[in-house]
């Protein structure tokens, strides 16, 4: 009955991370990621499972097409849950909510130095909106509607 239970563990985890893959990624990696110049505008949403504020917006974020007047248009949700709670909490509140972008799992250093570093005036509350395109950077702290996050976009055009 136990060799039955571990595998019915097993396999639910597998089958959560097969419908919803989560890259572990670090800070700097991301940064690299949406810094280096494309002709992509990245659109980066900071948040996390626990913080309501963040689980509200999720859905202005689905309404952001792949593409704005002709330009590619990549959206990160970068997820701030702790890691070792990736399959405990992330991977189901992905099987019960509609989350439509790539959910990364954004692995941070201790200390709050790369809090500083994604941007100076974030005091790392969260929900938080980067969006890099070109050279050219925008940063929101608190939440967003779709219409602002349409807006903030098309600043960058």
């Amino acid at each position: 009955m136990r060799h039955l239970l571990v595998l019915f563990l097993w396999i639910s985890i597998f089958k959560a991370e097969a419908a919803h893959p989560v890259e572990n990624i670090p800070v700097a990696d991301l940064q690299q990621r949406v810094e280096t110049a494309s002709d992509t505008l990245f659109v980066v949403n900071l948040w996390a499972t626990w913080c309501q504020p963040c689980v509200k917006e999720i859905p202005e974020f689905n309404r952001i097409a792949p593409q704005l007047e002709g330009v590619p248009v990549k959206v990160l949700m970068a997820n701030l849950d702790f890691p070792n709670q990736k399959e405990a909490r992330l991977l189901p509140f992905l099987e019960q909510h509609e989350v439509r972008h790539e959910v990364l799992m954004l692995l941070t250093p201790r200390g709050g130095d790369w809090i500083e570093a994604l941007d100076p005036a974030w005091s790392g509350a969260i929900p938080a909106t980067i969006m890099h395109y070109k050279g050219k950077r925008f940063f929101h702290e608190g939440e967003a509607t779709y219409e602002q996050l349409e807006e903030w976009m098309k600043s960058l055009l």
